[in-house]
């Protein structure tokens, strides 16, 4: 039988048997100096034979039970001597402690006093503050360490007076309402120390309730230098009633202002008027709702529109005639456009729906004229997994009504039946693209091989290919990741189509960017009979001997290259 004891401070049961009693008194020494120590005599206690009669379950009785009545006391007496004792080193240590505290405190004062940063110009000063403070100041009432600019003004008195004395490092900030804080007690010092400087701000009002009193307060501090706004943000949850009309309803000019987003969280209840004239506006963002602009806005270089109608979109695009790159995210499906087709100056266009809205490429390129592109990009964001919402027609025919100026195309879709048929569809169109980026979804097998099929070049035969393999490029080493090419093509109905002998589609292209799986024969065949000279013609002319060698070698080095990373990458 082992007998146990509990012990309170950590609610452990221990066995005393398990401890080593001393045979004579022992003496623990407390001061080095003056020799205090503690003496305690614990081998008159008698530990041994109580320990004995525990293990017995003997019960002590008449005078023996007092003589146990005894050692109790003396044990307790012990007890309380060596408690009293760890009090006062317990205090004495806590004293160490703060002593200390108080030598480190001195340390980094010193320190800081001999910093070589002291020693560098105000200027430099002020550059490297600049940097540090750049886009990070979030004003907010519950957190006052998220503004570096604060922490760096409490530094001392010369950075203080430094950051004071430079405006441009209080025009950048973020005014963040919710319901654990607010911004508008930092808010008139950020205006007012950045002073004459144009502002760069995002309000963003993420109140449960309706109507913050406090965003409208924001709003109101901030209308006051509106003419110092440049590039403005503001984002919200609710109508625009509370917050955006006050700045609808001033007709302030905006005269700096270069950008706007405009974030609301209800969609589409009523357009408001945008009146001001904003001389300087370079780019506007609008998500949910869109704006009547009322009259032309030639000074619009970049729109982005998200999820709002294509109405909406077409009327917000029409009013910008100078607009070069537009960008239209998850655009609802609405009523058909008029006609005739608004002609659009763009020269750069992005489309992508995801799975909370539904497709409107159908409706809305019929209503555009892109008679000015040069740049195509089609995406989705990855969530959209049952919605094959890419019309791959609607582009054929807008690009079939506009001259065939594009250049850079990327493709990055979850497209169910990309087939060779549709790709040679779409590639016609592109005669003189010179960019292509074609991303592929990892859950969907093969629906980018189509692709990198048809634009293997036609001229790559098999004694060609079988040359080059002499050359020491052998493909047979390389497998396609478990992708078999028969399979692939037998699966896609479509996929029967061949490609026009002697057709190379997109002759010109130079730059080619993959996002895929590895698939290192179908690329290493599609990188040798474009990069090699000899297997296609030359654009204009023919090349010399010496020029047409020197290229084949260079070629033929790449290739090696290339193959060897493809090998290691398949391993």
């Amino acid at each position: 039988m082992i007998l146990t004891v509990a012990i309170p401070s950590d609610d452990l049961d221990e066995s005393v048997a398990q401890y080593t009693w001393p045979k004579e008194c022992i003496s623990t020494e407390l001061c080095v100096k003056c020799g205090d120590s503690l003496e305690l005599n614990l081998h008159q206690l008698r530990f041994s034979e109580s320990l004995a009669c525990g293990r017995a379950g003997y019960y002590p009785a008449g005078s023996e039970r007092a003589a146990y009545d005894k050692l109790l006391g003396n044990t307790q007496i012990e007890l309380d001597r060596c408690q009293k004792e760890i009090d006062r080193l317990e205090i004495l240590c806590n004293t160490l402690i703060a002593s200390k505290q108080l030598l480190q405190a001195n340390q980094r004062l010193i320190h800081s006093i001999l910093s070589p940063i002291n020693k560098l110009p105000l200027d430099l000063l002020g550059n490297i503050f600049e940097y540090v403070c750049y886009d990070r100041n979030y004003i907010s009432g519950y957190n006052l360490s998220n503004v570096p600019i604060i922490k760096i003004s409490r530094v001392c008195y010369r950075w203080r007076s430094l950051v004071s004395s430079m405006p441009i490092m209080w025009s950048k900030f973020q005014c963040s309402e919710n319901e654990y804080g607010h911004s508008h007690n930092l808010l008139p010092l950020f205006l007012r120390r950045s002073h004459p400087c144009p502002i760069d701000f995002q309000l963003l009002d993420k109140n449960e309730c309706e109507g913050s009193s406090r965003s409208s307060k924001n709003m109101s501090s901030l209308l006051l230098h509106s003419d110092r706004w440049r590039h403005v943000e503001i984002r919200s949850q609710f109508p625009t009633a509370y917050l955006l009309q006050p700045l609808i309803k001033s007709r302030v000019q905006l005269p700096s202002l270069e950008s706007l987003t405009l974030g609301l969280g209800v969609e589409e209840l009523d357009v408001p008027d945008f009146l001001m004239p904003c001389a300087n506006l370079k780019s506007l963002t609008l998500s949910r709702r869109g704006l009547k602009l009322q009259f032309p806005r030639p000074t619009i270089t970049r729109l982005v529109l998200k999820r709002m109608s294509c109405e909406s979109a077409l009327g917000v695009i029409s009013h910008c005639p100078n607009v070069q790159d537009v960008e239209l995210h998850g655009l609802k499906r609405g009523s058909d456009l008029p006609t005739p087709a608004y002609k659009c100056n763009a020269n750069k266009l992005e489309l992508s729906s995801s799975l909370y809205t539904q497709s409107a490429i159908s409706t809305l390129l019929p209503g555009i004229h892109f008679d000015q592109l040069t740049s195509l990009n089609i995406h989705d964001d990855g969530s959209n997994r049952k919605l094959d919402w890419f019309d791959i027609e609607n582009v054929c025919l807008m690009l079939e009504r506009s001259p065939t100026n594009l250049t850079s195309l990327s493709l990055r879709l979850r497209v169910e039946s990309f087939s060779i048929k549709r790709v040679l569809h779409l590639f016609s169109y592109m005669p003189l693209l010179t960019e292509l980026e074609v991303g592929e979804n990892w859950d969907q097998k093969g629906s980018i091989y189509p692709i990198l099929k048809s634009l293997i070049a036609p001229q790559t035969s098999e004694a060609i290919m079988g040359e080059m393999d002499e050359n020491g490029g052998g493909l047979e080493e390389l497998s396609d990741d478990k992708e078999d090419e028969a399979d692939l093509d037998k699966d896609d109905k479509e996929d029967d189509t061949e490609i026009p002998e002697g057709l190379c589609l997109l002759p010109k292209l130079t730059k080619l960017r993959l996002i895929i799986r590895p698939r290192p024969k179908l690329l290493l065949k599609l990188l040798r009979s474009r990069w090699r000279p000899s297997l296609l013609p030359p654009r204009s002319g023919r090349f010399s001997t010496q020029e047409s060698n020197r290229l084949e070698a260079q070629g033929n080095s790449a290739l090696n290259c290339i193959q060897t990373k493809l090998g290691v990458l398949q391993e």
